[in-house]
């Protein structure tokens, strides 16, 4: 409201600097300005030609030579009233108010003869500019008692600033009866209205005023409909209604009678309305040379472009700004912010950044906001970028180090909001805000040892605080172990068929450690036969906030006993980033590798990065040995991109690539009993969709794949898969997923038509607890 009622206070200031014309100061005619020059010179003791030189002179424009004139013919003019009225009256139009209002109050305000009328107008109009609209309301009042009429626009406009709307409301009720064509009238009202929220009555008032100008062209130039639409266009902008303000604008943009100015306004409304598209387009019709256009204009389209997400528009338009006038600070914030959004110029963007923070600490707050867009859009670098520049700057404020660790944890960045809580726990008066935050963060990650110390060290303090409360729930809720079962088949083309069925749990013992256990029967067969393979495998896994460490032990069961062990560590250098190593030493599956008891020991090295929100990207190195002899190498490269991500829908697509050199295709002359090809390669692309309710999804992917087995010929695999999950209560689940693969023959030799490839049929339920 104290932005509106500023609004408002320009918006009748700019009616009454239109409207208020004072009576000229000597109605005879004069002489030529020239003459009048060359009788001061010649007589500059004359007090009257020093004061007739002075209201030409005024005149002319010239006010700061006749405000010297009768600055100078004040000091020995003693009460010559006609010198102060003329004196108060170039004050005036000089725009020098205060002068025009100290000359009033010192010689006019107990004055026993009238003063006349043009000069009280005139003053009335300088109390009005300086705000002091009682004062001026007296005054356009005297004049109305006077039989001034067309004092009355000017004393309802007074009112209406003091807040006496009902008032200002029945003097223009009565101009408009009395007078049904006063064009000042309907505009008066209309902005009166606009002053007591009534949009709709405002543009009522509006049509009426356009409609009059209509009925009577031969009374009001064309000019008159321009002047109304572009005034009343303002109204409408400054009280909100820029849809009314678009629509008053819109013809004069089309026919192009529009004044530059009402250009830049509809630009602005358009702006302020949220068609960007619109503002932009328009902006390119109207102004083929952006760089002429006044600045708010030009501020109002790079504004467009960058909400259009159009950065690389805004710039040129955002540093003209900032060469052509003295800028506005929110302008240099804009320029950075259109560089960091652009992706191009990150460092200028910092920079610039980086001279707003040190401005002072309100500025770097508003710079918090430009940050939390950024990690919002998923540019997490630009958001903590900008996040580590403030804190450079102000490395003990609590405000902006809590701003910054709940701007991680809101956008999945737990392991860094953890760190950021850290710090901000070391800070005076950052209690309960911290610790809260370093429990909700440990117990995501599963340190619980984390959460327990932190709550731990407050002792009971802020214990009925409510968002330490809320952290203690998450604590008190924190999962304590989770079973897994599944069941999955597969078929292929080449006779392979494998069925497995297992069980896992795990169980927490400690605040980091966990107990593990699990079972599986897996039975596998192809054209030479079948074989089973049980394992019972127990194990252990560690939590803490950098590192996850798990530890399978394995004894494996196929005609006679066997052991084997799976390990696996992941370090994270932050929550986006991570290391995965692993060993594992198991059977080989293939049936009559089972047979024979091949072991296969694996070492494998990845790393993965989640770039924002919107990619994820992988890339593993596998080496392994075989007890037979053989050995195999490879790597993988995996890269997914969600193009859409909401509440309803997730769409994304993915790319792969893969790559497996094996060393030997005979041992002791002949072929292993498992494959074991030159090279095998396989890529391909493919869409990923999942339509997401409430208590279930559907997941549908289509995968356009190629592969071979060295020295065969490419092959095109494409392949299906659907899958359904549902949610029973919060901690149970089901998932169920079937595919299906086609593939061509020209490694079988069966020819390019797709063909059958692979089915596979899956059935996962997750209990937790």
């Amino acid at each position: 409201m104290q932005v509106k009622a500023a609004l408002l206070g320009v918006m009748l200031g700019l009616c009454l600097g239109n409207t208020v014309q004072a009576a000229p100061l000597v109605e005879e005619a004069k002489p030529s300005l020239a003459l009048l020059q060359q009788n001061y010179e010649e007589e500059r003791e004359n007090l009257q030609v020093a004061q007739d030189y002075a209201v030409a002179l005024a005149r002319d424009g010239q006010y700061e030579p006749a405000l010297a004139i009768f600055k100078n013919l004040s000091e020995y003019a003693g009460e010559q009233k006609k010198m102060w009225f003329d004196y108060a009256v170039v004050a005036y139009w000089a725009g020098d108010y205060a002068t025009a209002v100290r000359i009033y109050e010192d010689q006019f305000l107990h004055m026993s003869q009238a003063v006349p009328d043009y000069v009280r107008v005139s003053v009335a109009s300088a109390y009005f500019k300086l705000e002091r609209y009682n004062e001026a309301w007296q005054l356009y009042h005297q004049s109305v008692q006077d039989g001034n009429q067309q004092a009355r626009l000017w004393e309802a406009e007074s009112l209406a600033y003091m807040g006496k709307s009902d008032e200002a409301s029945k003097i223009y009720e009565v101009l408009l009866e009395e007078q049904p064509e006063n064009l000042e009238a309907y505009s008066g009202q209309a902005k009166l209205l606009f002053l007591r929220g009534d949009a709709i009555g405002a543009v009522e008032a509006v049509d009426k005023a356009l409609a009059l100008i209509a009925r009577n062209k031969d009374k009001y130039p064309p000019q008159s409909t321009l002047t109304m639409r572009g005034d009343m266009a303002v109204q409408c902008i400054r009280n909100g209604d820029y849809h009314h303000g678009i629509i008053l604008l819109r013809p004069a943009i089309e026919d192009g009678s529009a004044t530059i100015n009402m250009q830049c306004d509809y630009i602005l409304a358009l702006f302020l309305y949220g068609d960007y598209k619109t503002a932009t387009s328009e902006a390119e019709r109207i102004w083929p040379d952006y760089r002429s256009v006044p600045v708010y204009g030009r501020r109002a389209l790079a504004d467009s472009y960058l909400r259009y997400k159009m950065p690389n528009k805004a710039i040129p338009i955002y540093r003209s700004i900032w060469g052509d006038t003295e800028p506005l600070l929110s302008d240099k914030q804009s320029l950075a912010y259109s560089y960091l959004l652009s992706g191009k110029n990150n460092k200028t963007g910092i920079q610039l950044y980086t001279e707003i923070i040190n401005t002072g600490i309100e500025q770097a707050m508003h710079v918090t906001y430009d940050a939390n867009i950024f990690f919002e859009m998923g540019r997490h670098d630009a958001g903590k970028n900008l996040y580590n520049a403030i804190i450079n700057t102000y490395p003990d404020n609590v405000i902006i180090r809590q701003r910054f660790a709940a701007a991680l944890y809101n956008n999945g960045l737990i392991r860094e909001a953890y760190e950021q809580y850290q710090v901000l726990s070391t800070l005076p008066n950052s209690q309960p805000a911290a610790t809260s935050g370093i429990i909700n963060s440990a117990v995501t990650v599963g340190d619980y040892h984390v959460a327990e110390s932190a709550l731990k060290k407050l002792n009971g303090k802020y214990s009925l605080n409510p968002v330490l409360a809320q952290a203690v729930g998450q604590y008190d809720r924190r999962l304590k172990g989770d079973m897994y079962s599944s069941f999955s088949s597969s078929e292929d083309y080449k006779g392979n068929d494998v069925r497995t069925a297992q069980i896992i749990g795990e169980q927490r013992l400690g605040d980091r450690f966990s107990v593990l256990g699990g079972v599986s029967r897996k039975r596998i067969s192809d054209n030479d036969g079948a074989k089973t393979l049980k394992t019972v495998s127990v194990g252990g896994r560690y939590v803490d906030m950098k590192h996850t460490a798990q530890l399978w032990l394995d004894q494996n069961h196929s005609k006679g006993n066997f052991s084997g062990y799976r390990f696996s560590y992941d370090y994270y250098f932050g929550e986006h980033s991570w290391l995965d190593f692993g060993i594992s030493r198991v059977p080989v599956a293939d049936a009559q590798a089972l047979a024979e008891r091949t072991m296969m020991t694996e070492y494998r090295l990845g790393f993965n990065r989640q770039i924002g929100i919107r990619d994820i990207a992988s890339v593993t190195a596998t080496t392994s040995n075989y007890t037979d002899g053989n050995h195999r190498s490879g790597f993988s490269l995996d890269w997914e991109h969600i193009m859409i991500n909401n509440s309803k829908k997730r769409l994304s697509w993915f790319s792969y690539y893969g790559r497996d050199d094996y060393k030997k295709q005979e041992i002791n002359g002949d072929e292993p009993v498992y494959e074991s090809p030159e090279t095998r390669e396989s890529y391909g692309v493919g869409l990923r969709y999942r339509w997401i309710y409430p208590k279930h999804y559907w997941e549908s992917s289509l995968a356009l794949g190629w592969g071979r087995d060295r020295p065969e010929p490419v092959d095109f695999n494409p392949t299906v898969r659907l899958e359904y999950g549902y949610n029973f209560v919060r901690n149970q689940a089901l998932v169920v997923g079937i595919g299906y693969g086609l593939r061509t023959g020209y490694s079988t030799n069966t020819g390019g038509d797709l063909q059958f490839a692979d089915r596979q049929l899956d059935v996962n339920y997750y209990f937790m607890w």
